[in-house]
């Protein structure tokens, strides 16, 4: 039966044929097009930035040896490395190197490396040893590959769940976002994004042990891989109902990832530490215990915390300064000086802002994605609130955010029109590009 599409609407005539023109391969070429672009707008920006900008020191600590990955010097890359990875390896990139190379023994007076989930610079370690690579090379391989999987992944879940319109419009809604350049860097964002995705398209398909294994795996990369279980729940109740006599045995490999923070407690004590030393660390990134409001109210306006093992300590809250220093001189000097970069980089808005975004598209994406999306997105996104830092407020939540893809998908839904879409990646991509300069020229980020 042949369809008279010029008998239709315009715009579903439009519609059908964009239906019709979509090939068996797009859901490989179009997630790989969109990794293209991506790389393209961090890495060019960020090597760029490395080679001919100024660079800030790395933050002032103890001797090398000690705790502080900042301070232990990690010398120049050469080859292809030193203008891919190089620009790439800061901050925690180098704790992460750390532990691929030295292992979780203590170093110094306290174990600060048990802060950094294990699987990520398990694989550093073992591919290096296998390809003669550096850690960071491989860890870099592993960022941009794992981002290029978990893209084509969600271009799956999402046209399963809702639309291959939908669906596009996330990939380039998450790989356009102004930090996404966290997914190219020898972080743990584009492994835990795959994990993620492959995990709940597992479950979604009722693949459970396959679905428990990945979300272990998960549970390995990130203290949140342990909160995979809230969405799984929700997937496994609407597959299996509440007859606890059908859960089984679909109900042990959905339990899977708690076993995470278990083995990795358990290694922390083989290798000299205690079980709970990846969360007893905490208080050297300055971190305490508050309430959510009072979070909030350490990053608007400030705040004075008492810090485990340290004290008293002031927080300041969000500085916009910067804004006015940019409009009162306008010029080339003013944006590429230290004093600018630096104010720009801590004034604390970047994670204020994406913090509250992040919750105004939990609002509008009531009624909008599926509930396990809710659940997969709630629990990261509360439970950091818990536990502020006196130097960031909300830190790192910027980068929390990423692998958060549900929150992606709402600005998909959000963002229908064209040419507002076009504007808003633009714009985005803008963003992450001189985002992506600072964070090479070790100015902080998130």
């Amino acid at each position: 039966m042949s369809i008279d599409t010029e008998s239709l609407p315009a715009q579903t005539r439009r519609s059908h044929r964009r239906r019709a023109t979509r090939g068996p391969n797009d859901r490989w070429t179009f997630p790989l097009l969109v990794f293209a672009v991506h790389w393209i707008m961090s890495q060019i920006p960020a090597t760029l930035a490395f080679l001919y900008g100024t660079q800030r020191p790395p933050f002032p600590g103890e001797e090398v040896g000690t705790s502080w990955a900042y301070a232990i010097p990690l010398g120049p890359m050469t080859g292809l490395a030193h203008y891919l990875v190089e620009p790439m390896r800061q901050w925690d990139g180098s704790w992460y190197r750390l532990v691929a190379v030295s292992g979780y023994e203590p170093m110094g007076s306290f174990p600060a490396k048990a802060a950094f989930w294990p699987l990520y610079p398990w694989l550093m370690d073992f591919f290096s040893g296998v390809t003669g690579l550096s850690p960071e090379s491989v860890g870099y391989l592993i960022s941009n590959i794992a981002f290029a999987a978990a893209l084509i992944l969600l271009y799956q879940l999402v046209s399963l769940d809702l639309s291959v319109d939908v669906s596009k419009r996330t990939l380039w809604a998450i790989a356009l976002f102004p930090t996404a350049f966290f997914f190219t860097a020898v972080y743990t964002e584009s492994l835990f994004l795959l994990l993620t995705v492959a995990c709940l398209l597992a479950a979604r398909k009722g693949e459970w042990w396959l679905a428990g294994l990945i979300g272990l795996l998960a549970a390995l990369t990130r203290s949140a891989g342990v909160m995979l279980l809230a969405p799984m729940g929700i997937l496994f109740l609407k597959q299996y109902g509440t007859d606890i006599r059908r859960w089984f045995p679909a109900a042990i490999p959905a339990a899977l990832p708690a076993l995470g923070p278990v083995l990795y407690g358990w290694h922390l004590t083989t290798a000299g530490m205690k079980f709970f030393d990846w969360i007893d660390v905490q208080w050297q990134w300055n971190r305490f215990r508050a309430m959510p409001w009072e979070t909030f109210e350490c990053a608007t306006v400030g705040c004075v915390a008492e810090i485990p093992n340290i004290g008293r300590h002031e927080a300041e809250g969000v500085d916009w300064g910067w804004v006015s220093r940019l409009f009162e001189s306008p010029t080339w000097s003013t944006i590429t000086s230290a004093t600018f970069r630096d104010r720009f980089a801590n004034g604390d808005w970047l994670e204020l802002t994406v913090t509250i975004g992040a919750f105004l598209l939990v609002l509008f994406g009531i009624r909008r994605i599926p509930l396990y999306y809710f659940a997969l997105i709630l629990p990261p996104l509360i439970v950091p609130l818990f536990s502020p830092s006196s130097v960031h407020p909300l830190m790192s939540m910027p980068r929390f955010v990423l692998p958060m893809f549900p929150l992606f998908v709402v600005i998909a839904l959000l963002v229908t029109n064209r040419k507002a879409g076009i504007t808003l990646a633009v714009l985005s991509a803008i963003g992450m590009a001189i985002l992506s300069m600072q964070f090479a020229n070790w100015y902080w980020v998130s």
